[in-house]
């Protein structure tokens, strides 16, 4: 018999049975404390291990997308204190991904044709509770503005605060980055462990130092009183409370009060040598997908907007050499800052926080990331936004500036934004070289940009053919095509940002399979 979710029982698959989670334990006398026999699960692949109960054996891994036949073993599982249980299907798991990749008018078509609902595995996540406590004082800076006047408080609060039931992700296997933004689960949703919620399904490992994450429930803890402490203040001030974390973080108290498992569905597929997941909250069913996109069809989906675009300039604009060099010199500033974004999206996913950070900034960067994954957690980040659901303002913004610009008559406004903006661009391509992420720091569409950009400049301000317009629409044009060369690689960064290395977990002893 497996856990059913639709009744929240045991049932069986042949003839329909039902029976409670409270008459399972009696039958099995399972109690509270004792381990229980499980089935380990190794992937040979990637060396990642799951714990099954009452499965069928797992034909492909969740965490590196390899079609093997997992290894089997028996092993005993610690029970954790408290679980809750799936509520939401595997058939309306499969729909809300169904509904993420319908808002990407791009979305790699591999998705739609190769994923499918038995795509998606049962897990439970383990997750580490912690009880935290803050009691001290601190001065908060606020200021709060009234007409054209802004007047600044020095504010000091007292906080007394305890906060239980603080969780957090304990498995090293499942990606921080996807688990952290399906974590939120009501504590209404949790009841006292029973092994026979995870009959049919798979359980992560909790295999984390739980005394690893007590600074971080103290910094919860500190963030949520700060929190309730300035909702009392109800003083209509802005306040900061940057400072008051620092003072307050290290008198906080915490101390582990056990384990839980957390409900999901995971899916992994391979795409080339990297994989794409998708998760959902087993309990709320709010979905995160990695969405690369389909490079032909955004290709097309550009032309689409460029056709109109071009009509309407030419219909109510008369372009001029010096203003097409402008606009193609923007664009170029705009395709370098949205690929210099992607590049730090990139290195700080797969390079994680630097080993100098101490422990201070290493918490706060922690919450400042759980915070940012929080506001992120139902689209596919700023890249898709970029990439996608801007494309039509992009287009009205560069009719607004055209048209801007055709009503400038003096032509030294052209000369001196040329070379501001070339100068931009060379600053925006240095920055790009502090940016660490494998691979080339600039394309050849850059470099061929920057070159078109100075021999635009040159040709404008020193005036170099005798005001001839050919040299300069050439010059425009190299420069559009460097963008173009650009675009190229900010889909490719953008899918890159959207998928994750394969995995090669510690208790990997096999090798990478084709």
């Amino acid at each position: 018999m497996v856990f059913d979710i639709a009744t929240q029982a045991l049932k069986c698959g042949r003839c329909d049975r039902t029976m409670s989670i409270e008459e399972a334990d009696e039958k099995e006398a399972r109690h509270a404390g004792s381990s229980f026999s499980m089935d380990l699960l190794t992937c040979p692949t990637c060396g990642a291990e799951i714990k099954a109960l009452n499965t069928a054996q797992a034909t492909f891994c969740s965490y590196c997308g390899a079609s093997v036949l997992l290894e089997k073993q028996e092993g005993d599982m610690e029970p954790p204190e408290r679980i809750a249980p799936f509520q939401i299907t595997r058939e309306q798991c499969f729909e809300a991904y169904q509904k993420t990749l319908a808002k990407s008018l791009c979305a790699d078509h591999r998705l739609k044709k190769n994923v499918t609902a038995e795509s998606f595995r049962g897990i439970y996540i383990p997750q580490y509770e912690y009880s935290a406590a803050i009691a001290g004082h601190a001065t908060l800076e606020g200021h709060y503005t009234k007409g054209d006047d802004t007047y600044y408080y020095n504010t000091t609060v007292n906080l007394d605060h305890q906060y239980d039931h603080i969780r957090h992700d304990a498995s090293s296997e499942m990606p921080d980055n996807m688990s952290e933004k399906i974590a939120h689960v009501a504590q209404d949703a949790f009841r006292p462990f029973s092994p026979a919620y995870i009959s049919g399904y798979y359980a992560d490992i909790p295999d984390t130092d739980r005394e690893e994450y007590l600074p971080f429930a103290r910094a919860e803890a500190v963030r949520n009183g700060l929190k309730d402490v300035i909702d009392d203040l109800d003083d209509g001030c802005t306040y900061s409370t940057q400072e008051a974390e620092k003072k307050l973080i290290p008198i906080a108290r915490a101390k582990y009060t056990g384990t839980t498992l957390a409900p999901a569905w995971f899916m992994a597929i391979r795409s080339g040598k990297r994989v794409l997941y998708a998760i959902a909250n087993g309990v709320t069913g709010e979905m995160v997908a990695d969405v690369p996109l389909d490079i032909p069809r955004f290709g097309i989906f550009a032309l689409i907007l460029a056709v109109p675009l071009f009509f309407l300039l030419n219909t109510f604009l008369t372009l001029r050499p010096e203003m097409v060099m402008v606009i193609a010199m923007g664009l170029a500033i705009v395709a370098r800052g949205i690929i210099n974004h992607l590049r730090g999206q990139i290195a700080e996913k797969e390079n994680g926080p630097a080993e100098s950070e101490d422990t201070k900034e290493a918490i706060q960067t922690q919450l400042k990331k759980r915070k940012r994954l929080a506001r992120n957690s139902r689209g596919s980040g700023l890249a898709g936004l970029i990439a996608e659901g801007s494309g039509l303002g992009g287009v009205a913004v560069t009719v607004v500036g055209a048209y801007f610009l055709s009503t400038i008559n003096d032509v030294r406004v052209f000369h001196i934004a040329a070379v501001v903006l070339t100068l931009i661009m060379g600053g925006t391509m240095l920055y790009g070289y502090s940016t660490e992420v494998s691979g080339k720091q600039h394309s050849a569409g850059s470099i061929i940009t920057l070159l078109a950009m100075i021999a635009g400049c040159v040709i404008l301000v020193f005036n170099v053919f005798h005001s001839a317009d050919l040299p300069v629409y050439l010059a425009a044009f190299v420069c559009l095509a460097g963008v173009l060369w650009e675009s190229v690689e900010m889909m490719l960064l953008h899918n890159r940002e959207c998928s994750n290395p394969l995995p090669q977990f510690t208790t990997h002893t096999g090798g990478e399979q084709a």
